[in-house]
């Protein structure tokens, strides 16, 4: 009866969200874990983590980027004593992109925490100033990643050659060591997270070539499936972002790429030797009360708590060597943009 209560006691507590800024995780999109490697799902329930002041029905509202949504699942997990299975059925899903998490964040939507991927140009352009009210603070680290069919005889393209496939300067297979046939570069819509790294991190301020309507794809899950499904000759390219790719949503006719000789892993990404790699973000409002759940949900994830935390759901930890506070309200991408 008591555990009956308790849950019947979440649930309100996802239902009456939209009060303020309280109850329910709530991030972009799910991903069905389909490795090995991807972090188990127990049907045990974890004792409650003495934090002040929070508890299901005080529980922060949070959003995050798609490749997120299993640490806020586990968060709302560990910090409520609730089973994973239990916090999955109480996580609303919001299926906006990357870019929309933002607007909504910066001009008074619900959500009270952001764990999400790094901002799109345009948002960055236009809402300079509304970024520096906000707190933002690297949390973990993950890689752009790009993915070909597992038959294709290409094991590693350097930065170089993609941007070249991205421009249509290599138009054919043959030309970066594989078997004749073109290149379908396949892409992402412009305010996804993965798309913004593909622009920052690929790009380099250079335009891409448009492509064809099919090889554009709104969803992460999207763009797997059609690389691996493309006209059935293995010609597609395409990219994610490693933690989404490898542990939420694999797909076994396809394969990670190295890039300049190195295959992206979790010790490639936090090391950096892997070339493509970005933080994500722990996000909250600069005029948040110092006593509010809020901010000691985000105390918390920046001390060796969240660490462990993080590590235990297969993320990159972002903060070695940095301190177990926030920096500070700022805008960290003022000079995000990398010259080409």
């Amino acid at each position: 009866m008591m555990k009956l209560q308790h849950r019947a006691a979440l649930l309100l507590a996802v239902l009456i969200a939209a009060a303020g800024c309280k109850n329910s995780a709530v991030p972009s999109q799910s991903g069905t874990p389909s490795s090995s490697e991807a972090p188990s799902s127990s049907a045990s329930a974890p004792a409650a983590l003495p934090l002040p002041g929070i508890d299901a029905e005080s529980f922060p509202r949070i959003d995050g980027s798609t490749a997120n949504h299993p640490l806020i699942t586990r968060i709302y997990s560990e910090i409520c004593g609730i089973s994973r299975e239990e916090a999955e059925t109480l996580v609303d899903l919001d299926l906006g992109s990357t870019g929309s998490i933002w607007q909504k964040m910066l001009y008074g939507g619900e959500s009270c925490l952001l764990i999400v991927y790094e901002p799109p140009e345009e948002v960055k352009e236009a809402s300079a100033a509304e970024l520096a009210q906000l707190e933002i603070d690297p949390i973990g680290r993950d890689g752009l990643v790009f993915l070909a069919n597992a038959q294709n005889p290409v094991e590693s393209l350097t930065v170089e050659e993609l941007r070249k496939i991205y421009t249509a300067q290599l138009t054919d297979w043959s030309e970066v060591g594989g078997e004749p046939g073109p290149i379908q570069p396949f892409q992402r819509n412009p305010d996804s997270g993965s798309q913004t790294l593909f622009m920052k991190l690929l790009m380099r301020g250079k335009q891409p070539m448009t492509p064809p309507t099919e090889l554009v794809q709104q969803t992460m899950g999207g763009l797997i499936d059609g690389v691996a499904a493309f006209d059935g000759s293995g010609s597609a390219l395409g990219y994610s972002v490693y933690y989404y790719a490898s542990l939420m949503y694999g797909n076994p006719n396809l394969k990670l790429l190295a890039v300049d000789g190195v295959a992206p892993s979790n010790e490639s990404i936090g090391n950096q030797s892997y070339p493509l790699t970005n933080d994500f973000y722990l996000v909250i409002r600069a005029d948040e009360p110092a006593d509010s759940p809020v901010r000691a949900l985000r105390d918390w994830l920046l001390t060796d708590e969240g660490k462990r935390l993080l590590e235990e759901e297969n993320y990159v930890w972002a903060r070695a060597g940095m301190p177990q506070q926030s920096a500070g309200a700022g805008n960290p991408f003022e000079s995000s943009s990398l010259p080409g």
